[in-house]
Parts: C-alpha cells; sequence; structure tokens
C-alpha cells in the first residue's frame, strides 16, 4: 500500500480509539505517548511522510490499536511498500474472477452467500435465504437503511426476524461477523463509503456493544473458520462450520461463505433447503463504486 493512504488507515485507526475520560478520540499526541513514538513521527506516519517504518514501531501501533491477529496480518501487509494494485496480477480480470465465484455459488447444495469488502452480500443462494428466513422486504429496508444490502444490519435491525430465527445463537453469530467485518475493512477505515457504513451501522443498539467485544484481546480472531451450535428458531438444534473463501481481484475481495454441517440432522435440514431451488439472487451490485478497478482505496 502507498505511503500516504496508509498513513490514512492509521489516523482512521487513531480516531477509533476513544479517551472513557473525555469521550474523544485520540490525539497524535496521545498515540505518540501509548507508542513511545514522538508526536512528530505520528504526524509524518499518518502524512505518509515517514520514510521508515520498522518493525517495532508497527508492533507498537498493532497493540495500541488492539489489533487481532488476522487484524495484523493485513495491517503489517498494508504496511509493505508494495503498492495494492501490483497484489492482483495485471492479467487477471476482475469480470472472470467474478464469474467464478458466482458459478460456485450457484453449485453449492448448502446454505451460502457472497459478500464484497464491506461487509455487502453481493449474491446469496435460496438455501441461506430459506435457513435464515429472509425475503424481499428486508433486503429493501436494509437497502434503505444502509444503502445496501449489508450482513451486519442484517443482523444487527432489532425487529430483523433473523434475531428470531437465530435464537440463543444470535449472540455468537454476531460477534463473529463483526470480527470478520473489522478485519475486512481494515484497509478501507479512511474511504467514505466506511465512514457512512460505520455511521449507520452505529445507530442499531447492539453495534457498540460488538464492536467492543470484537477487540478483546482474550477473544482474538486467528482463523476465518465459524462454528455455530444452537437451537434455530425453525429447525431445532443445529451444528455448522462456516468456511469463507477469498477470491483476489482488482475490484476488491470477494468473499464466499458456505455452511458445512457438523451432524447428520444439520445435515438433513441442509439438504431439504437445497433440493428446493440453489440458483443464487443477486443483491448488491459489484463492484462496489466505492472501490474503484485497479486500486483498493
Amino acid at each position: 500500500m502507498e505511503r500516504k493512504m496508509f498513513g490514512k488507515v492509521v489516523a482512521a485507526l487513531r480516531k477509533e480509539q476513544i479517551d472513557f475520560n473525555s469521550g474523544n478520540s485520540w490525539s497524535q499526541e496521545r498515540l505518540a505517548e501509548e507508542t513511545g513514538l514522538t508526536t512528530r513521527i505520528v504526524g509524518k506516519i499518518e502524512r505518509g511522510s515517514q520514510v521508515r517504518l520498522d518493525r517495532g514501531t508497527l508492533q507498537e501501533l498493532a497493540r495500541v490499536f488492539r489489533l487481532t491477529s488476522m487484524e495484523r496480518r493485513e495491517f503489517f501487509s498494508m504496511a509493505s511498500e508494495i503498492t495494492d494494485d501490483a497484489i492482483v496480477r495485471a492479467d487477471l480480470n476482475h469480470q472472470e474472477v467474478f464469474a467464478q465465484v458466482w458459478t460456485t455459488l450457484g453449485t453449492l447444495c448448502t446454505p451460502a452467500f457472497l459478500m464484497d469488502s464491506f461487509g455487502d452480500l453481493v449474491g446469496a443462494n435460496r438455501a441461506v435465504l430459506d435457513f435464515h428466513k429472509l425475503n424481499w422486504s428486508q433486503f429493501n429496508a436494509a437497502r434503505c437503511s444502509a444503502g445496501n444490502v449489508n450482513i451486519l444490519s442484517l443482523l444487527l435491525a432489532p425487529d430483523a426476524p433473523i434475531r428470531r430465527v437465530l435464537g440463543s445463537g444470535w449472540h455468537a453469530i454476531a460477534l463473529a461477523n463483526m470480527r470478520q467485518w473489522r478485519v475486512m475493512t481494515l484497509r478501507y477505515r479512511h474511504t467514505n463509503r466506511f465512514r457512512n457504513l460505520f455511521t449507520t451501522l452505529s445507530a442499531y443498539p447492539d453495534f457498540q456493544m460488538l464492536w467492543a467485544a470484537s477487540r478483546r484481546r482474550v477473544e482474538d480472531d486467528n482463523s476465518r473458520l465459524r462454528s455455530h451450535f444452537y437451537t434455530h428458531g425453525v429447525y431445532g438444534p443445529v451444528a455448522y462450520s462456516v468456511f469463507t473463501n477469498i477470491s483476489l481481484s482488482s475490484c476488491g475481495d470477494l468473499y464466499l461463505a458456505t455452511f458445512v454441517p457438523q451432524n447428520r440432522d444439520t445435515g438433513a435440514v441442509f439438504q431439504n433447503l437445497a433440493d428446493r431451488s440453489n440458483r443464487p439472487l443477486a443483491l448488491t451490485p459489484w463492484p462496489n463504486p466505492s472501490l474503484p478497478c485497479n486500486a483498493y482505496a
């Protein structure tokens, strides 16, 4: 990532830190105090004019920002002087990448959905919609509130039927999605799209609670594998893992999440849902206009 862009991300992460005595975001002076850097160096990092970013400096920034293991991986990668558009091969056509992932989504016989880098639902098969009892009225409501159909907006809306369907599993599933969302959006924290989305999601009563819980070191996130065991509001006890595959493109990443049953009863539920129809439904346009092709920011 270019140094100026990385600096904007560092500034955005600093502003996410709240001084509980004043209720204000950290200043550059406070970040310098927490990391042992000088205010001058912090300013140069945020402006993108700091020539050398050594390991110790990056580790201190990651520590005070309380980044999880997965977030640290993204953060240290962003600090590289290799530009983002050099990571994805120039001959890798983003439309071909999308077509391949979309075709895979249509062949899966278990609940599955596709997200972009902001957690906006690009598409979903009918099995996952039926499993969560989602319908078009909910998608339209999500579009009105957040602009796109976002995974967190569907989970956090207080009156959303999905909360009743998930029952006792709602909190763990919402927290797992929040942790993943933090990693997915890390390199876009400085963008208008993230700021607007964060403001919208912050209006939901449970957002701040989940956001704070997702930052706790004792609940460090070091894997994209999610396992859930709970009593579903319609199908009773279920047990499944969610595997997330990442496809890179010059227009941002695509995240394909697939539910894999962990016992026969859950497998039977998924099979029954898949027998109805597995044709994917398009929910949010891709590429996301907030992520212009050939650039990650």
